[in-house]
């Protein structure tokens, strides 16, 4: 019983070296890195590996969001570019603002004697002027949060390279005491 027990132990740590094996293999991109398995490397190792995964995962939720975001806004445009269409304005004449796009429908409105319309749209636009404000600040976020993701893997990035380094310096010295010996 003892010594099925220890089998399922070392079984399990050699599922886990070999997870971290193969994670380092992927984030690194090179097959057969050689590292020194203690279980102190390991431990940093997979901990390492958990908060690379983690950030994965935000920055996923994060970018979905944002495309999210802006599949709304891109509807909103087509639909008030529906609208200068209708009254027979050309959309690439106009300046890229949102009050351009009031000003002008508005105005057209107004030429064709049409207030109630006018008025109608006015109202249609500054909600719309509205959302399209609402919805800046959690755009902004988002891009701020997808940048502090990017930042924060450079550093783990960064983090792994260096240990990297080391494992190739220990390995390095490894041999050379070998030779010495």
């Amino acid at each position: 019983l003892i010594l099925l027990d220890s089998l399922l132990q070392e079984g399990q740590k050699m599922n886990e070296i070999e997870e971290v094996r193969e994670w380092l293999e992927t984030v690194t991109g090179e097959k057969g890195l050689e590292w020194e398995i203690t279980p102190q490397n390991i431990k940093y190792l997979q901990d390492l590996r958990a908060k690379n995964l983690q950030k994965e995962k935000l920055i996923q939720v994060t970018l979905a969001e944002t495309e999210k975001l802006s599949h709304e806004y891109e509807g909103e445009l087509k639909r008030l570019d529906k609208i200068l269409k209708q009254l027979g304005i050309d959309s690439s004449l106009l300046s890229t603002t949102s009050a351009s796009y009031l000003q002008v429908l508005a105005d057209s409105c107004s030429l064709l004697e049409e207030d109630n319309i006018g008025r109608g749209l006015e109202v249609a636009l500054s909600r719309a002027l509205l959302q399209q404000a609402d919805k800046a600040p959690s755009i902004a976020s988002a891009k701020a949060k997808i940048e502090a993701v990017k930042i924060e893997n450079l550093k783990l990035y960064s983090q792994l390279e260096r240990l990297e380094e080391a494992v190739k310096l220990a390995k390095k010295e490894g041999d050379e005491d070998l030779e010495l010996t």
